[in-house]
């Protein structure tokens, strides 16, 4: 069984194409599809028009092919969705595990774990606005930067928590990690032309970036 498990797409109503071509590659070559939160942006946008976008024609087929596990996150709460989430996805929930090989991970978006602050809508924007073109020029050395520093939150937090065989996945920080010996995983991000995320095989973790 071939998990992938991407999350932080932050889509809006606006279809990307671009976008669009690399989770479709990604989903694809797996067997079944985790959303680890933030797919869509409530913070701009309501979910109807989310979900009669046309990434409803495009991207949803898709991923109920793959019978995808949906996970909200801070930007696309419970309480911003309705039932039309089975639209994109077989189950929707906060957590999710699954073993593969001798390893067992769980899943969930990392918010219950590491709060960020909701900002007013027109700071986020201008904020977006000016992260877009920072990333999009600095990429990576701009993320560890701006990031590392959520993920060591979250691994402080979780110290001494997990078994020998477990590992925690979580997205929400918007920094690709692999770090076994803390026993914590980070899926990264699919936002400003970076497209970040997992497969899991056998037991066996295999992070991948494109840019788009």
């Amino acid at each position: 069984m071939r998990y992938l498990i991407f999350s932080d797409t932050h889509l809006t109503p606006k279809y990307e194409p671009k976008k669009f071509e690399v989770l479709k590659d990604a989903i694809q070559q797996a067997d079944t599809v985790i959303i680890n939160g933030d797919f869509w942006e409530g913070m701009a946008c309501n979910f109807n028009d989310f979900i009669t976008s046309d990434w409803s024609k495009e991207l949803f087929p898709l991923l109920k092919k793959k019978k995808a596990i949906y996970l909200f996150g801070n930007h696309d709460k419970e309480s911003l969705a309705d039932s039309r989430t089975n639209l994109f996805s077989d189950k929707q929930m906060k957590k999710y595990s699954f073993k593969s090989g001798k390893n067992t991970y769980f899943v969930e978006h990392g918010d219950f774990i590491l709060h960020l602050p909701d900002l007013p809508t027109f700071l986020r924007v201008i904020l977006e606005s000016i992260e877009n073109i920072i990333v999009r020029v600095l990429g990576k050395v701009f993320i560890r930067f701006a990031y590392a520093r959520f993920n060591n939150h979250i691994k402080s937090k979780i110290l001494g928590k997990y078994k020998e065989d477990e590992f925690l996945v979580t997205g929400h920080t918007h920094f690709a990690e692999i770090d076994l010996e803390n026993h914590y995983i980070n899926s990264g991000f699919n936002h400003y032309g970076i497209s970040q995320y997992l497969f899991i095989e056998n037991g066996k973790v295999t992070a991948v970036e494109k840019r788009y």
